[in-house]
């Protein structure tokens, strides 16, 4: 990997929050980790990590500015979302219930699958308090084609 005097590659983009700003950022990090050389695993977590990240800041800020950082450096690739509102994310238990009746095709997805997937498939993450909002940050092993 080399390294450039600003140290590790990085890469930021803002986005408003709404649901096309998951589809973008997946986009985003697929493509920028692809042209870092990491290998098909690294690049499909990063994304399926960005998808719930960033799907997590949409829900909490609707319509408000949300923003994707990526960096890669000798710790791993780091993916961060920054939003506006100061709640945490929490995690929760996923509705695995068979249905009684049939479901519409328009009802809300229940979720709860979100904060698992990304503690299954990081190395580290976590959540800080910044002045105007928080950063919530993953931290993936970065293996090379």
């Amino acid at each position: 990997m080399e390294r450039t005097v600003a140290g590790p590659r990085a890469l930021r983009r803002r986005f408003p929050a709404l649901p096309e700003a998951v589809q973008q950022g997946r986009l985003i990090v697929e493509s920028q980790a692809l042209q870092w050389g990491l290998a098909e695993e690294t690049v499909e977590n990063a994304v399926l990590v960005t998808s719930e990240l960033l799907t997590n800041a949409v829900r909490a800020t609707r319509g408000r500015p949300v923003s994707l950082r990526m960096a890669l450096s000798e710790a791993g690739l780091r993916v961060e979302v920054w939003d506006s509102s100061p709640v945490r994310p929490k995690a929760s238990t996923p509705d695995l219930s068979m249905p009684e009746r049939p479901v519409p095709d328009d009802a809300p997805d229940p979720g709860g699958w979100g904060l698992g997937i990304v503690d299954f498939l990081c190395k580290e993450h976590g959540v800080r308090a910044e002045f105007d909002g928080k950063t919530v940050w993953a931290l993936l092993a970065a293996e090379y084609r």
